[in-house]
Order: C-alpha cells, then structure tokens, then sequence
C-alpha cells in the first residue's frame, strides 16, 4: 500500500533547459569517464566508483531489463546503441518525456550537424549562444594588440546578430566564471580602447554590453554561477558575487538565469532568486552529476526562492543518456522532497504537482518564449 504521501512525477512532460549536443550516431564512450568532470586523466578505477556512475547503472539496468553484473549491462547497452541507435535515443527521450531541449552551442566536446541532430532528437530543439564562442578568440586578438576595441566589438556584434538570424536562439550565455569570475564590474570603455585593460575588465565590459543587447531582444541570460570542469576555481564562482550586477540599475529589467543552481552555494542562489524579481535558478549539472548533495541542493535553493523561477536542466553532453538520466534523477528527487514537504503540511497533492510542472515545463516555457 502507497503511503498517501507518494508522488509519481515520471510522465510530467520536461524542458531541458540548459544542456548540449551529443553524438548524433553511435560511437564508442566509456561510460565511467564520461560521467566524470575532471580534464585530467584520471585511472579507470576511480571514475568507476562515483555515485552518478552507480547511479546511471541503476537506471541503465532497469531500462534495458538487465539482472546480471556491470558488464552485463555495458554490453546490453552497447548492443541497443549498435543495432538502432535512433531508436535507442528515442526510448530515452521517450522513456523521460523530454519534450524539448534547449542546446548550448559554445561547449563542443562533439562537432554535429545541427540539422541531423534535430533529425535524430525525438523533441523540440532550440538553442543558446554563448558568448565566449566570438569573444575567446577576440580576446586572444586583443591582448596582442593585433586589433582595437572597435573591431572587437564589430565582430562580437555581428557574431552574435548572425547567430540570432540564423539559429533558433531563445538565451544568451555566458561562462564568464570559468575565465575570469563572477565578480563583475563596471568598466572604463577608454581602457579598452587603449588596449591598456586586463582580461577581467575586457570580459566584464563584454558580458554587460551582452545583458544589455539580449534585454533589448527580450531574451534572458544564462550564467554559469557554480562548480563545473576541473578547470573552474569554484571560489570565484559562487553566485552571491554577482550582487554588485543585479543591484546596478541598467541591469534590473534583465532576466537572469543562474545556472547550475549555484552548487555548492545553493542557499546563495536561491537567496538571490527571493530577493531580485529578475533572477531565476536552473538546477543543471548538480542534476545528475551530485546525486547525493542534490537533495541538500534542492532543499536549500526551495527554502527561499519562488517555486516559479525554478527551472529543470540536466547538463547532458557527449552521450544520449546524460539528457536522459538528469530527468529522471530530477523527478526522483522532487517527488522525495515534495512528499517532505506534504508530511510537514506545506504542501497538499495538488500544489505538489503544480509546483512540479511549473520546474520541469512552464516556467522555462514562459520564460523563453516556447508557448508557440
């Protein structure tokens, strides 16, 4: 018998909103070393003891009907992939109800075909620029004083109007935290056009003059504000020092999404989430790959911001069923959470499953545009 409490969110209909392309035919991947975030290499023995490995395993097994041991299931896995890989995507799509994603194009660890992609993907696609895309290579330019100011903001202007008539754009992103941090600044438009200006003050001029140009185009801003890669210093990357940028004036009609839900500092996301109207959190990334600490993340983040500023993404990459597995793991962990929340009394069923659909379809639907 079902405690009266049980949630069942596994055919609420999902917008990933915060993920990236994957291979659009089969190709061999070690499953454990994909799962992993380090860049370095990292023995074979350590990646395969991580909770989000056992955790795909668990639910690799279960999809695919499998009893047996690990290799078992590799095997069972890489038949499926082989024989119809189509298909196979299809029945994760299908299985996890993802309806749409929306695809960050600046992170390319797989060079695909945007057409076929869509072709292969059994959902709606739309897509995110990020800005660092045109203004990596600027900067490389600029430093070495091979081009002024107003070239680099010719070309960025222009990189970015050519992505917004060509693709199906919905945001703008940055990963700013991964380059220089998230304590971003004002700056002094004469230093960069004597070519005088650090790299943190090229960064910060580019990302506010990309807030202003995507608030004028009504598109909202994803920022990276939590850990990531091995290559990020998570110190510079909590999303409590982006509060000097929301408090500005110029930058409070811009809808800002912190993505990653600030993890480790969910509390401080979720804080900026109560106190700014424009600031909404993502829970990518986190979801799947900190399976433990995403039921203290999503305690912390729920604690204080509105439920409706709260948006699904899986951070999915490289292999369909990253995508796949973030869903699930993400209805998983909202059902708990809710369920604490109705034996508490804060809850009843209804708004449970209210709050629900708003995190994992209708706030993202709103928020970028997706009705139509």
């Amino acid at each position: 018998m079902k405690d009266k409490t049980d949630l069942d969110f596994t055919r609420l209909q999902v917008i990933d909103d915060h993920c990236h392309l994957f291979n659009i035919e089969y190709a061999p991947h070690e499953l454990a070393r994909t799962l992993s975030m380090s860049l370095n290499d990292m023995p074979d023995e350590q990646l395969r003891h991580t909770l989000v490995y056992r955790r795909m395993l668990r639910e690799l097994r279960i999809l695919l009907d499998i009893k047996g041991a690990d290799q078992e299931i590799l095997a069972a896995r890489e038949i499926r992939m082989r024989d119809n890989y189509k298909v196979y995507v299809e029945a994760l799509f299908n299985n996890a109800c993802i309806h749409t994603v929306l695809v960050d194009l600046g992170y390319k660890p797989v060079e695909v075909s945007l057409e076929k992609f869509e072709e292969l993907v059994p959902a709606r696609v739309r897509y995110i620029y990020r800005i660092e895309s045109a203004l990596d290579p600027l900067w490389d330019a600029f430093r070495d004083k091979k081009v002024g100011l107003k070239h680099v903001e010719d070309q960025f202007t222009k990189a970015l109007e050519d992505a917004l008539e060509n693709l199906k754009i919905v945001a703008i992103k940055s990963v700013i935290g991964y380059r220089t941090g998230l304590h971003i600044e004002p700056v002094d438009r004469k230093r960069l056009s004597k070519n005088i200006a650090s790299e943190k003050e090229f960064r910060d001029y580019f990302l506010l003059q990309s807030i202003e140009k995507a608030t004028g185009m009504g598109l909202p801003v994803q920022i990276h504000a939590a850990f990531g890669e091995s290559n990020i210093n998570v110190l510079h990357n909590n999303p409590a020092l982006l509060k000097g940028l929301l408090d500005h004036p110029e930058y409070q009609r811009a809808r800002i999404v912190l993505v990653h839900g600030g993890y480790p500092y969910c509390f401080e996301a979720g804080y900026l989430g109560s106190i700014y109207p424009n600031v909404y959190v993502d829970l990518s990334e986190m979801i799947p790959f900190a399976p433990m600490g995403l039921h203290q993340g999503l305690r912390a983040i729920f604690d204080m911001c509105p439920f409706n500023k709260i948006l699904y993404g899986s951070d999915g990459f490289v292999i369909p069923e990253i995508h796949w597995l973030g869903a699930k793991s993400a209805k998983e962990a909202l059902s708990s959470l809710f369920s604490d929340y109705m034996t508490e009394g804060l809850f009843d069923r209804d708004l449970a499953v209210s709050v629900a659909k708003m995190v994992f379809f209708e706030t993202a639907q709103k928020l970028y545009g997706l009705e139509n």
